[in-house]
């Protein structure tokens, strides 16, 4: 009898013990984070380096409604009599995530040291999706009238136009008084939304920066507003500015199906609009380059658009 109750109590918990694992493996995987909110760790902006000082400043939008931590770079060297490029790099928590010491190295090894001003929110995260989707796309028009804010994918958009002049009444006066800089060699770089937001600010204010680089810009946002600035855009106010635009053309996972909403607008607006954008600010006079990497996808592209960024912005 107790051997036939010790094999009954195995046999049992054996049986046991295979349902929980048999449960376990049917359960679904937690869900990763989303592309965006994952928590950003140590960065080179945390590290001591022989190139740059970094320092970090708080700033807020007018409304009080989104929060920015500013983070910048200025080389350990003197700069030069004409002061030093600057690169302003949007999705600043992502962009400084994506920076490596050798990418510091390799810049304080580079005929010129560009500064580096990471535009990022005060999150833990790699960015605010809620604020980026405001403040990097177009606001709505009209018949030239002004429009309601507009909603896609279910975040409110349209506040560029107020980040811009953040910006520009915030931002940029604040690096200039930590360094020296070059106002003929002001980079503005985004990706995704930020390279929306960055064709969005040359093709309405294009004095705004003096050189624009582009890295796979969400032009099919809002049913492609991009596409109608583009074509009211004169081509000739870009004249002698450098325009770099770097797409992504490896084809999409098929196991991440893409959205409804984004499916009917990348129909609507080809991936091929951004190169025929930069063939026509070289026909306008623009120092326009259009380089394709059929190696990355969309999200890839962050790091080696703003690995050839960093390049340009390197450049004499």
């Amino acid at each position: 009898m107790p051997s036939t109750l010790l094999l009954r109590v195995s046999l049992a918990t054996a049986l046991t013990a295979i349902s929980v694992a048999a449960s376990a493996q049917s359960q679904p995987a937690a869900n990763p984070a989303r592309p965006g909110m994952q928590a950003v760790g140590d960065t080179v902006a945390d590290r001591p380096s022989t190139v740059y000082r970094f320092e970090t400043h708080k700033l807020d939008s007018v409304d009080g409604k989104r929060h920015y931590r500013i983070q910048i770079a200025v080389p350990q060297t003197p700069a030069p009599a004409g002061g030093n490029p600057v690169l302003y790099m949007l999705d600043g928590n992502a962009a400084l995530e994506a920076l490596t010491d050798a990418d510091l190295q390799a810049l304080g090894k580079a005929a010129v040291t560009p500064v580096l001003v990471a535009v990022g929110y005060d999150v833990a995260t790699r960015v605010n999706v809620t604020s980026r989707a405001y403040d990097y796309t177009p606001p709505s028009s009209g018949n030239g009238a002004s429009a309601p804010n507009p909603v896609v994918r279910g975040r409110e958009g349209g506040g560029a136009d107020i980040f811009l002049d953040f910006i520009r009444t915030q931002v940029k006066p604040l690096v200039r008084r930590q360094a020296a800089i070059d106002p003929a060699r002001e980079y503005l770089w985004g990706h995704s939304y930020g390279g929306l937001f960055t064709l969005h600010v040359l093709f309405t204010q294009p004095d705004a920066f003096a050189r624009y680089i582009v890295g796979d810009p969400s032009a099919w946002w809002n049913d492609g507003v991009l596409v109608d600035e583009w074509k009211r855009f004169d081509a000739t106010r870009a004249a002698g500015k450098r325009v770099a635009v770097l797409v992504g053309t490896k084809p999409r996972d098929p196991a991440r199906p893409m959205p409804a909403t984004l499916a009917s607008n990348t129909q609507a607006v080809p991936r091929s609009a951004a190169g025929d954008m930069a063939e026509g600010l070289r026909a306008g006079g623009a120092h326009a380059s259009y380089e394709v990497f059929p190696q990355f996808g969309h999200g890839e592209m962050l790091r080696a658009s703003l690995e050839r960024a960093l390049e340009i912005a390197a450049k004499p």
